[in-house]
């Protein structure tokens, strides 16, 4: 899907760490997610052949109810084809 690797660092790079093929993160209990932690995140780069990507960064872990990390997807039928 024109997605790399997530870069070290990067909360992707950390629920891809973890051991599975999917790892379901329920952070809707989230009370609090320090500065300090957060700045400690780095934010992954884009893609270049995907537009619809958008990288996780650390309010990723208050603006939604769970997150969803999978070691890969397959090419979606009947999308467009990616570029490059």
């Amino acid at each position: 899907n024109g997605i790399g690797h997530p870069e070290p660092g990067t909360l992707e790079a950390l629920l891809t760490a973890m051991p599975g093929p999917a790892r379901f993160i329920p952070t809707h209990r989230m009370q609090e997610y320090s500065a300090l932690q957060a700045s400690a995140l780095l934010v992954r780069s884009a893609s270049a052949k995907n537009p619809t990507y958008f990288p996780l960064t650390a309010q990723s872990l208050t603006d939604f109810d769970w997150l969803v990390a999978l070691d890969g997807v397959g090419y979606s039928r009947g999308g467009p084809k990616l570029s490059g």
